[in-house]
């Protein structure tokens, strides 16, 4: 799968309007090359670089399972938005305390049974665990944030 944005290319700074140092929205993202028959799409953004290991941003499941996007600070109709390490549910913005910080976005393509409304998609690890088992593809975008 295909990851871009019309925000920032790979490898290069997420703008500041994205993180806590602007208006903290998500940025605009694209994917293409979804499987056929995929059941659902969804997307973890993790900082690697946190200092008590990798800081997940966003959780977001339940889209559908073919090409498509996300706008700015946009939640599609009928995705959910899993906890993500501060113990929220939502995007939270880049912030990184120190140095330069990579944030990783990936889109995965979901088997036909998906998450299935299973318990353990609900929260936490067991919502990540249970996207990783169902995925039948993947694709990655990785933008840096430095420390203000």
């Amino acid at each position: 799968i295909r990851l871009t944005s019309s925000a920032f290319a790979e490898g290069q700074p997420i703008p500041e309007r994205y993180t806590c140092r602007g208006s903290g929205q998500s940025p605009p993202l694209q994917w293409s090359g979804v499987p056929a028959g995929s059941a659902a799409v969804a997307l973890v953004v993790t900082d690697p670089d946190a200092p008590r290991g990798t800081f997940v941003h966003w959780v977001l499941y339940d889209l559908p399972g073919k090409d498509g996007g996300l706008s700015a600070g946009q939640v599609p109709a009928g995705a959910r938005q899993g906890e993500n390490s501060s113990g929220k549910s939502g995007w939270y913005p880049p912030c990184p305390p120190s140095g330069t910080h990579h944030y990783v976005f990936t889109v995965y393509a979901l088997n036909e049974g998906g998450l299935g409304g299973r318990p353990e998609s609900q929260r936490g690890q067991g919502l990540l665990d249970a996207i990783v088992a169902a995925t039948t593809a993947t694709g990655t975008l990785t933008g840096t944030v430095a420390a203000g």
